[in-house]
């Protein structure tokens, strides 16, 4: 879900880190699901991505629950 909100916001994995002020690696280490993020961790990412944390936890509890 972190992955189609950066592409929705037209950011490539490079601009994302640039804004996070991580190396690109990081992006792509969670995307790939080689590392996971801790709440404050994803909280920072999506509102760096410019959406609200909240919605997407939403859409994963609908997802989880079908």
């Amino acid at each position: 879900m972190l992955i189609e909100a950066r592409q929705g916001a037209g950011l490539n994995q490079i601009d994302l880190a640039k804004r996070l002020r991580k190396p690109q690696s990081y992006v792509s280490k969670y995307e790939t699901g080689e590392r996971r993020l801790d709440v404050l961790e994803f909280i920072t990412v999506a509102q760096r991505i410019g959406v609200d944390p909240m919605r997407i936890l939403r859409k994963l509890l609908r997802s989880m629950n079908r």
